[in-house]
């Protein structure tokens, strides 16, 4: 089965031509390596809410021989042009990696090389595969979202983070409030939006831009043309839009019991039948 750590050794070994393939763990790496090459090292496992699942920290140390750190210059941009912000999936998960940081150069003396370190962070992004109920407030917000926000990206099967228009997508939170009538119920819901772009200017224009419209349009139309309100829109900048998401939305929407089914309970075979009183059962 495939681990995240996989993942990430196939996209080194396919991505970064410069090291042809010579992509190594921290237990089977030694100074005897073919020179360029990489050293892919998994660190702790963060665990993060519960939709989102947790996050990994990695780290990738490029190696090169005893010449000159632009070499090592070269080789660090390469690797973070293969895996920063970059989605892939793993087991028909979903998961996202972005350049953390890096530390000093550092001329390995035990190697003879040169090399510095390079800080990932992978997200889990479970929340963006949905099993829908219908009718589905995040199908709705969906549907709705790329009726209104035809210049962000809407459909979480195929973001692209390297699109530079923004993402918006929506997850149910929780649901928070049912009251049963004699029809079927209201259901009141909390769905949250998270806004997605490396330019924190871009994502704090879009989440106002969507809640304004939220706030004017007042109601979505589900997949059974009820209508689903909007009760209370809100929107934090400083939330994380992976774990937490910008906007904060309350919904209130209807669900209809089924309608029983009549049995047919009497069929006339034709008028003499009908004329007799025959019942046919």
């Amino acid at each position: 089965m495939t681990t995240v750590r996989g993942a990430l050794y196939d996209l080194l070994v396919e991505g970064v031509a410069t090291v042809k393939g010579e992509v190594w763990e921290p237990s089977a790496a030694g100074p005897k390596m073919e020179k360029p090459c990489l050293v892919l090292r998994e660190g702790p496992q963060t665990e993060t809410e519960k939709y989102a699942d947790f996050s990994i920290d990695f780290e990738v140390w490029p190696y090169v021989k005893r010449t000159t750190f632009q070499d090592v210059d070269n080789l660090a941009k390469e690797v973070k042009k293969v895996i920063d912000k970059k989605r892939f999936d793993v087991a028909g998960k979903p998961f996202y990696i972005e350049f953390v940081g890096s530390t000093e150069d550092i001329v390995d003396e035990e190697w003879d090389a040169l090399t510095r370190g390079l800080s990932f962070k992978v997200h889990s992004l479970s929340w963006l595969v949905h099993e829908p109920v219908e009718p589905d407030p995040v199908t709705t917000m969906t549907a709705y979202s790329s009726m209104k926000f035809i210049d962000l990206q809407t459909n979480p099967a195929t973001w692209k983070p390297s699109d530079e228009r923004p993402a918006l997508y929506w997850r149910q939170e929780a649901i928070t409030a049912t009251d049963p009538t004699a029809w079927g119920a209201w259901i009141t819901a909390t769905l949250k939006g998270h806004v997605i772009n490396p330019d924190v200017a871009k994502r704090k224009k879009v989440s106002e831009m969507v809640a304004r419209q939220l706030l004017l349009d007042n109601r979505a139309y589900m997949s059974d043309k009820s209508p689903m309100n909007f009760e209370n829109v809100s929107v934090n900048d400083g939330y994380d839009p992976f774990k937490q998401g910008q906007i904060h939305l309350s919904v209130r929407y209807g669900i209809l019991k089924e309608r029983p089914r009549n049995p047919l309970r009497h069929v006339y075979t034709n008028d003499s039948d009908k004329a007799k009183g025959a019942v046919h059962k």
